[in-house]
């Protein structure tokens, strides 16, 4: 659903060329933490192939969306105690919304660093590149933070 939400509306919401949120990501963060590592860089492939033919590009999404599944567990173990882990998808009825800003924050910039660095594969425009990551995953935090408030 995420996915048909990003590549219907999302996608469509080009702010100053400057702003383009992801907000399939949420997907792979609340991903079960019990799920097998293969399944979960299975899953972050597959999500951003789909995501790289429904928008054209030669596997940008796919790179960096098998490097937030690949990140995510270490990101998991080091924030979210065992206790929380083993409790089904990853969002704040499982732990607290300091624990979990703690980890959408570095997963989303993760993400889209890897995403606009090579779309733009170029140093040419660095300060538009680093704008396009910084305002982008601020986009995508929020996004993702009003959708875990809009479900309480």
């Amino acid at each position: 659903m995420l996915l048909l939400l990003q590549l219907l509306l999302i996608n469509n919401l080009h702010f100053m060329g400057v702003c383009n949120p992801c907000l399939y990501i949420l997907f792979l963060i609340a991903l079960p933490a019990q799920l097998p590592r293969w399944a979960e860089l299975f899953i972050g492939a597959v999500t951003g192939m789909l995501m790289d033919i429904a928008c054209n590009s030669p596997g940008v999404h796919m790179a960096a969306c098998v490097a937030l599944s690949y990140c995510r567990p270490r990101i998991l173990h080091n924030l979210v105690p065992d206790d929380d882990r083993l409790i089904g998808t990853l969002d704040t009825r499982v732990v607290d919304l300091q624990a979990y800003i703690r980890l959408v924050v570095p997963l989303t910039l993760l993400h889209h660093t890897i995403l606009f660095l090579l779309l733009n594969l170029t140093f040419h425009a660095f300060w538009l590149t680093l704008l396009q990551i910084l305002v982008s995953s601020l986009a995508t935090i929020l996004l993702i933070l009003g959708k875990e408030v809009l479900r309480k």
